[in-house]
């Protein structure tokens, strides 16, 4: 499978991982998956803990100075795992992504509420965030009722998965 960002364009000044707030759950850094690509370490990379780490929040990509879009790359890599049958290290991470995707796919929004309780039951522990849900929901930050959907996100997100 080729990804549609070149590893050899980084530099390794290691930006990416200075700045990913998930890096300490990682058994390699952003910049050494990127680094071992270029080695051709394909192999190794697909069965790092840090591919089911990444919280795909674009931290890494936006300090890229050459504008490698590392959380795209993360993304493919972790594609690439399933197709090929490696194990996820943590089983619930993958879990936890499905369900995101999943929720992310019915209007372009996540709906906390419905992700969590959907993921907690299929991991059978149906009470576990209960506690932070009602201090969330107490805030403002935990809402009742599903976002409006985004416009054509469905559509959007059908034709990422077949290309």
């Amino acid at each position: 499978m080729m990804l549609k960002e070149n590893p050899s364009l980084c530099y390794q000044c290691a930006k990416c991982s200075t700045g990913c707030p998930v890096s300490k759950e990682m058994d390699l850094m952003p910049h050494q998956i990127i680094h071992l690509l270029s080695l051709g370490q394909r192999d190794r990379v697909l069965r790092s803990r840090t591919l089911w780490m990444c919280a795909g929040c674009y931290a890494c990509a936006v300090r890229c100075p050459n504008d490698i879009d590392i959380t795209t790359v993360m993304d493919e890599l972790r594609s690439e795992a399933v197709e090929k049958g490696i194990p996820c290290p943590h089983p619930e991470v993958l879990e936890f992504h499905r369900n995101f995707l999943k929720d992310m796919s019915r209007r372009g929004k996540v709906h906390e509420l419905r992700m969590m309780g959907e993921y907690n039951m299929r991991m059978r522990r149906p009470f576990h965030d209960a506690a932070v849900g009602a201090k969330m929901f107490i805030k403002g930050r935990l809402h009742l009722l599903p976002p409006s959907a985004v416009g054509g996100f469905s559509r959007w997100m059908k034709k990422l998965w077949r290309s």
